[in-house]
């Protein structure tokens, strides 16, 4: 379980290590202004491309650290709609404040969020977050309670301005599930890869979070990596990842990404892996991605049961498949 950081210094340290994750993706300063609560504002916001979202951060009356985010390069003197927001509040605990630093025991920071979003849409909300949003959740000592939260990203990994990038893309594409149709989003679910898909329910609450916080990227990073080779790519509310033949419009492979090498954690996800490669027409290959360090532990074993497995390392913002060249995918398997 988390518990919220309450101590003024502590939290400033922790804003100065957010601000600073992610400088060096910044590749330019532009002036805009930004609109809220129905007015707008001159800003200079950060621009990052790698990234693909811009954001600004200002302390407001010693109160608040307010941090905006938004999607796509802005044009100068343009009005900007805020997608996302990750305040924090200066001191203590504030819970009309949408995001808060938590620690583990073992001394993991991380930034959670409570859910609070806005955007000035109906339907747009707390509620809309807390029923759909996917990503990693965790309950947090919340002062005198014990509160669910959604987990944003570890502080102190190499790869926190990422995973805040996901958070926000998640977040864009959440309120956009709010203007359309059930139908819409079934056919939408069908064919592409959705980011906003790509974690745990509210209702899962896992205890690896640092590791957690990880999966997620590799789930997004092995799809775009597989879109960028050609490969039709898809998931939905069931299946984390999975490749679409051309010819025939079918399932070819199904692929389960752990973020660990805990045998509950293999076990699992290779159950998942047969019962959805049984479920399709065709029976499509399965192939599980784990942490490289897990290839020689249970690879021979998921072999016999026709698994095939692939290994991947992190380094700082890097995400690399050295063996997924070796495995077959030509979607005529």
């Amino acid at each position: 379980m988390l518990k919220v950081i309450t101590d003024q210094l502590t939290i400033k340290k922790y804003i100065r290590l957010f601000v600073k994750s992610f400088k060096p993706f910044i590749d330019e300063t532009i002036k805009v202004k930004l609109g809220h609560q129905g007015a707008s504002s001159p800003a200079k916001v950060l621009w990052a491309k790698n990234l693909g979202i811009w954001l600004f951060s200002h302390t407001i009356n010693e109160v608040r650290y307010w941090n905006a985010f938004g999607m796509g390069k802005p044009k100068e003197a343009s009005i900007l709609s805020i997608t996302a927001e990750i305040n924090f509040p200066c001191k203590g605990i504030d819970r009309k404040t949408g995001a808060a630093f938590a620690e583990d025991q073992w001394g993991n920071v991380f930034v959670i969020h409570r859910g609070k979003i806005g955007g000035g849409k109906k339907g747009v909300g707390k509620s809309l977050f807390e029923h759909n949003y996917r990503g990693v959740w965790s309950f947090m000592e919340d002062g005198d309670s014990i509160t669910p939260v959604a987990v944003i990203g570890a502080l102190n990994s190499g790869r926190f301005a990422l995973q805040t990038a996901l958070f926000i893309k998640k977040i864009e594409k959440l309120k956009l599930t709010a203007a359309i149709s059930p139908q819409t989003e079934m056919n939408f679910a069908e064919t592409v890869f959705r980011e906003d898909l790509v974690g745990a329910m509210p209702s899962a609450y896992g205890s690896e979070i640092f590791s957690a916080c990880d999966c997620d990227l590799v789930v997004t990073s092995l799809a775009h990596l597989l879109m960028r080779w050609k490969f039709r790519v898809g998931n939905n509310a069931t299946h984390q990842l999975f490749l679409i033949d051309h010819a025939t419009g079918g399932i070819s492979h199904v692929f389960e990404v752990i973020g660990d090498i805990r045998e509950i954690s293999v076990m699992a996800a290779a159950a998942k892996l047969l019962l959805q490669s049984t479920a399709f027409e065709g029976s499509p290959l399965p192939i599980m991605v784990m942490p490289e360090d897990g290839i020689n532990i249970y690879a021979q074993e998921l072999e016999k049961i026709n698994i095939s497995v692939i290994g991947y390392r992190l380094e700082e913002e890097r995400i690399i498949f050295p063996d997924l060249g070796k495995i077959k995918l030509d979607q005529n398997h």
